[in-house]
């Protein structure tokens, strides 16, 4: 027995009318902004001024994509680079480091230098590293020459 395996996922389903539900809810709650504010006691110029924006972003948000993406899916992104904090500010841990006894005695033990440790060693392991890498170069070379014999 076969089953069908649905094919488009990733395409949301059109439950009003011709829109998604994402669609219509932000299409509704545009046009709720501007018949609020096309019924407050304003001049009514005034009204469309404030209303032309609205619908515009609504209508954007409702229906344009970007990068195959609909609009609405940038929202919350931006808003969250939008409060975050821009710069990143590194805090220098000490170089003490502090073991407890289970005697409860605090034993400080000052950290290692690592970095003159590398220093002495980084050049002899280099040199013994490109050794390798000639010897290993020089065997493959020998194998591909006496394979195309």
């Amino acid at each position: 027995m076969q089953f069908a395996v649905p094919q488009f996922t990733d395409v949301e389903d059109k439950l009003i009318g011709p829109l998604t539900l994402k669609q219509f809810l932000v299409v509704l709650g545009a046009g709720g902004l501007c018949f609020l504010f096309w019924s407050l006691p304003i001049p009514k110029v005034m009204a469309v001024v404030i209303d032309l924006p609205i619908a515009i972003i609504g209508l954007t948000l409702a229906f344009a994509s970007y990068n195959g993406r609909p609009m609405i899916s940038y929202i919350v992104p931006f808003i969250i680079f939008a409060v975050s904090p821009k710069a990143m500010v590194f805090n220098r841990e000490s170089n003490v480091m502090s073991v407890t006894n289970p005697d409860s005695k605090k034993i400080e033990k000052k950290e290692i230098q690592k970095a003159t440790i590398i220093d002495d060693n980084a050049e002899s392991r280099l040199k013994k590293l490109a050794y390798l890498l000639d010897q290993k170069t020089e065997e493959e070379k020998e194998l591909i020459q006496a394979a195309r014999k």
